[in-house]
């Protein structure tokens, strides 16, 4: 399924439109806004054999999330890089990014494995004994 050129740039305007009415409404920062917009894009413009709706709803997900967790990520930066300007909108892009990528890890897995693989961790076996 490709996009015709002009259907991806009213799509990308019309994302960036939304981002700029979003941040404008609530007073998030524009830098965080169009990181977490940057990062929800990264994964949604190169998926491929996904359902629109899948790409929507992962899209939102990471967009919300790359909102949320700005602040954390952007500090945590902050403090190992030793920077003095915030790096909020660089947080923004990078959790909104990975977060899309767990999600997708998480839906590719089968469930009895990725429980299995839960049990491992939290020290018992993977059929639930110790």
């Amino acid at each position: 399924m490709s996009a015709e050129p002009i259907s991806g740039t009213a799509v990308a305007s019309a994302g960036l439109a939304g981002a700029s009415v979003f941040g404008l409404a609530t007073g998030i920062d524009y830098g965080v806004v169009f990181g977490a917009f940057a990062g929800a894009v990264f994964y949604v413009a190169t998926a491929a054999d996904i359902s629109r709706i899948k790409l929507v709803c992962y899209f939102l997900t990471s967009f919300i999330v790359g909102v949320l967790g700005a602040g954390l990520v952007g500090s945590k930066l902050n403090s190992l890089t030793h920077y003095d300007k915030p790096l909020d909108a660089l947080g923004a892009v990078i959790f909104s990014a990975l977060c899309i990528k767990v999600l997708t890890f998480l839906n590719s897995q089968d469930l009895n494995s990725l429980f299995g693989m839960l049990s491992r961790l939290r020290g018992g076996g993977a059929n639930g004994s110790k």
